[in-house]
């Protein structure tokens, strides 16, 4: 009886040790991945550019996963938001948390998730059909390059291939065929413009046009923005300057600042020849210093002197259109105005906010997102939406620590 207890026992442990030792399956929330040094061909990468702008319904993360490497993880206090913090917004935003992370969060409130972690992202832009994620990472060594991503990270291909140590503001043509960037080779050198194709990228810098635009004497870029039919681009660097897309011609400075500071913040309607930018100027009565909203039309810019007409001054650091191009958000220190272009009308959406807000469109143009401090922390980022008339002001997220940076929002 006691021998075949122990063959038993010993058959029993054989068994053990022999399933410990089978493949186990390996849920791993997908990285960025440098896929510089892969044998992509054009063909390839069209096909993928197509399939991911025909689909609406990105591939779910297993139910459980380990993020690699590790990231700051999303901290809630509340993981699905109550009734009363319900929003009626359709698709996810996308944000970069605490510079280490690209989160996914459902305009509802009710989902956040992780999607590419590491590697430093920045600069978080979205395609204008709302399929693509474009932002700066880390590349090869100490080099920083310019990625695209899918919307829930599972697909990521490398766009430039300068292998320099700054790689700042990409920013999509309109038709979402070609990104336009700035770049210098050491932290703080002189800054070049260039662009690229997403087809094409596997092979770059060939296969996507990667090409020199233009050579700064300065070293730094504020933002980038293109006309609405995407044959010029416009950039602040100090001035306001224009480049004609299809034949890097630079025109020379189209702004003149008045010497308070810079003029920034090109943003230009996506149906419109209308720039807008922000010009630095000096409050006589307070002796502060704030953007006063001025715009020029693109379309005559050939034909110098532009014309710099001056609008609100809202003491203004940030400007953004809404979709349909009627609504300029105007985002101010801690505050957010919305001007109606056919009523010439503004109305505050956000006041007295504890962070910078960073205000973005709902796709149907009926909301809009922002940052704050929550009500029970105000010293911790939120995001919140309210609707475009300033009411209906709510929380979507609950986070207990972190940071909230570029905010961007799809129909996807």
């Amino acid at each position: 009886m006691k021998w075949n207890f122990l063959t038993r026992f010993v058959a029993l442990m054989l068994i053990l040790v022999i399933a410990a030792c089978q493949p186990q399956a390996n849920n791993v929330l997908p990285t960025v991945m440098d896929v510089g040094g892969t044998d992509a061909s054009d063909a390839a990468t069209a096909t993928m550019a197509t399939a991911l702008a025909a689909t609406n319904q990105p591939p779910a993360l297993p139910a459980t996963w380990t993020p690699s490497p590790e990231p700051t993880l999303l901290a809630s206090d509340t993981p699905v938001p109550t009734p009363e913090t319900q929003v009626e917004g359709g698709g996810h935003l996308f944000y970069i948390f605490n510079n280490d992370s690209v989160v996914r969060l459902s305009a509802d409130g009710a989902s956040e998730e992780l999607i590419l972690v590491g590697t430093s992202p920045a600069d978080l832009s979205l395609s204008p059909d709302g399929t693509l994620l474009a932002y700066t990472a880390e590349g090869s060594g100490s080099a920083s390059e310019v990625y695209v991503s899918n919307l829930d990270g599972t697909y990521t291909q490398r766009i430039s291939c300068l292998g320099f140590s700054r790689i700042v503001k990409p920013t999509w043509s309109p038709d979402g065929k070609t990104l336009v960037f700035a770049g210098s080779q050491l932290p703080d050198g002189l800054i070049s413009i260039y662009s690229a194709n997403f087809a094409g990228s596997g092979d770059c810098p060939n296969g996507n046009n990667q090409h020199l635009l233009g050579q700064l004497d300065q070293n730094t870029v504020d933002s980038f923005a293109w006309n609405n039919d995407g044959s010029l681009i416009f950039f602040a660097s100090n001035a306001i300057y224009g480049i004609n897309a299809l034949t890097g011609e630079m025109f020379p400075p189209l702004t003149q600042p008045t010497g308070f500071g810079p003029d920034t913040s090109p943003a230009h309607n996506p149906h419109s020849p209308q720039l807008m930018y922000l010009k630095t100027k000096l409050d006589e009565k307070t002796g502060t210093k704030g953007g006063t909203i001025y715009q020029i039309n693109s379309a005559q810019i050939e034909t110098p002197p532009v014309k710099e007409l001056p609008g609100a001054p809202l003491k203004a650091q940030g400007l953004r259109w809404s979709l349909d191009g009627r609504f300029l958000a105007v985002s101010g220190e801690r505050d957010v105005w919305l001007q109606d272009q056919q009523t010439n009308t503004s109305v505050q959406v956000v006041a007295g906010a504890n962070f910078y807000p960073q205000p973005v469109f709902s796709p149907d143009d009926s909301l809009v997102a922002y940052v704050d401090g929550g009500a029970t922390a105000i010293t911790i980022q939120q995001i919140f939406v309210v609707g475009r008339d300033g009411n209906n002001k709510k929380q979507i997220t609950f986070h207990k620590e972190g940071t909230i940076s570029d905010l961007n929002w799809s129909a996807n």
